[in-house]
């Protein structure tokens, strides 16, 4: 494999160019008052590819860099540090870009085999049982030292994980602590195979449940409520022989639905039931809950592509209209034998990266936040109103949004929300913190950093004290 210069490479909402380092900043500019309900940590996982990209390259492909913004007493520190796989630490001693495209081994510099290709852990900064990791849904995670964000070695539950991928969409059950997930393609193997995972509050895998998903395609995210567990299969399919011949690891298939397989906690995986919904392809979820019979998925839905990076799988590119994400909720009736559903769009809520009020997952909920174009957004499911916090400068970009409540017991949707904003025209970056109940407002803090930020994908805020 020939090295490549350094070059913009395609990412979900425009070209994307690499940092390449790591930073820390001792007491942080602060502009306005730290609320003192924003005590704790922030972190944050995102791809920033520290040697040269290949031609076509993608964003999911890039490095993973875990961040920190550390709260104490109104004062801000800032850190950020690669995650040191495996695959990082072999080209960092060759000097060099060694590993080739997505999730394709056979684009790889010989030197390469045997060696964990694919884990970067650039999904998402997750705590769970007073430990860090840096996700990855096609791997085991990354421990990262909560303090240095040092790596740590990769965890399996003390060798009880039974699927080579662990998604990096966990849901945490504010009742009982659970941490949910599943693998993908779980033995490693581009076929339907995968794994319903349960690890309890203390942090030990209690619950493994394996099942085939209607087809061999992407599934990025899934919902969680206090009954069922749903599943997204969307049709960005893989193929084994199309990445040999140099093609992308998945491409879009027009011609299938998104299928949603839905199951009872209490179930098993023998259970799911598989319904299909056309020209629906799902991003990220905000939340999900059960009334009745009735089981509701509110998410990021497209009616095409929304990873537009990716071709069809004639090869030819995509809609990029079809790929824009709208709130929406997807509600199935459990009652109906006929598979029913129907599918209630939240108007002009077009964004990205949905968040809620945590402590409110799984569970009927009010308010939700997302990224917009041009700043970030609350959404009021009790009243269908979209309050936007729009940027003055149509340069700045927001990322995603995270909530923290204003005390431990405040009403739903009363504190904070925290986000980081990439200010285009200045090539640096601020974290800004707005009043979640006036986000139209000015911000009531800014973190100023002397320098930009990769864009990361997911974080989460974690209180001390």
């Amino acid at each position: 494999m020939q090295d490549a210069v350094f070059r913009e490479i395609h990412g979900f909402y425009g070209p994307v160019k690499a940092q390449r380092f790591e930073a820390d900043v001792y007491d942080c500019e602060v502009i306005g008052e730290i609320p003192a309900a924003v005590e704790g940590s922030l972190y944050r996982a995102g791809p920033d590819a520290f040697y040269p990209t290949l031609e076509n390259d993608v964003v999911i492909n890039g490095d993973g860099v875990v961040s920190e913004f550390r709260f104490t007493s109104g004062h801000v520190d800032f850190k950020s540090r690669y995650v040191k796989t495996e695959r990082f630490l072999k080209q960092r001693e060759a000097r060099r870009r060694v590993y080739g495209h997505y999730r394709n081994p056979y684009s790889d510099d010989p030197s390469t085999e045997g060696t964990d290709r694919d884990n970067t852990g650039n999904t998402y900064a997750f705590f769970h049982a007073n430990r860090l990791f840096a996700l990855r849904e096609d791997s085991h995670p990354h421990e990262i030292h909560p303090d240095t964000l040092e790596t740590l070695p990769k965890w399996n539950f003390n060798g009880k994980l039974k699927s080579t991928s662990l998604t990096a969409h966990p849901k945490i059950d504010p009742v009982t602590g659970e941490w949910w997930s599943f693998g993908l393609f779980a033995h490693g193997k581009l076929n339907c195979d995968m794994m319903l995972h349960v690890i309890d509050r203390d942090g030990n895998l209690v619950r493994q449940e394996e099942f085939q998903t209607p087809y061999a395609g992407i599934s990025h995210d899934f919902a969680v409520t206090r009954e069922h567990v749903v599943f997204g299969i969307m049709p960005l399919t893989v193929s084994d022989d199309r990445i040999k011949s140099g093609g992308p690891f998945y491409a879009y298939d027009p011609e299938l639905p998104a299928c949603f397989g839905i199951m009872r906690r209490d179930g098993t995986a023998r259970e799911i039931r598989w319904f299909e919904v056309p020209q629906c392809f799902l991003g990220h979820i905000m939340n999900g809950f059960t009334e009745g019979n009735v089981v509701h998925v509110d998410a990021t839905i497209s009616p095409g592509n929304a990873f537009r990076f990716y071709p069809d799988v004639n090869g030819k590119p995509t809609d990029p209209s079809h790929g824009i994400p709208t709130i929406t909720r997807l509600s199935f009736d459990l009652s109906n034998p006929e598979n029913t559903y129907t599918r209630t769009s939240f108007a002009n809520a077009t964004g990205e990266m949905p968040r809620l009020d945590e402590r409110f997952a799984m569970a009927p909920y009010r308010y939700g936040y997302i990224k917009t174009r041009d700043g970030v957004a609350r959404l009021d499911w009790q009243t269908m109103q979209l309050a936007v916090h729009r940027f003055a400068d149509p340069a700045d970009s927001a990322q995603e949004p995270v909530f923290v409540p204003r005390y431990a017991d405040s009403p739903e949707g009363d504190g904070y929300l925290l986000f980081v904003v990439n200010r285009g025209s200045e090539n640096r970056a601020d974290l800004v913190i707005l009043d979640a109940m006036n986000i139209e407002g000015p911000a009531v803090a800014t973190v100023k950093l002397p320098f930009n930020q990769p864009g990361a994908f997911h974080g989460m805020f974690v209180a001390r004290g």
